[in-house]
């Protein structure tokens, strides 16, 4: 069983770096060291919430 790892803002902003340049969710998954699932939903997050709008 996974324990939730806190995401830092160093972490979002190479996330939606990596994303703004068409990486696609997998392959920033992989850089991260972090679930698809959890990239995804972290990303959405960002967005939804205008997060360093």
């Amino acid at each position: 069983m996974r324990t939730y790892k806190h995401w830092t803002t160093k972490e979002d902003f190479k996330l939606l770096t990596l994303r703004n340049n068409g990486k696609k969710y997998r392959e920033i998954a992989i850089l991260l060291n972090r679930t698809i699932v959890s990239v995804e939903k972290r990303y959405r997050k960002i967005k939804r919430e205008k997060i360093y709008a």
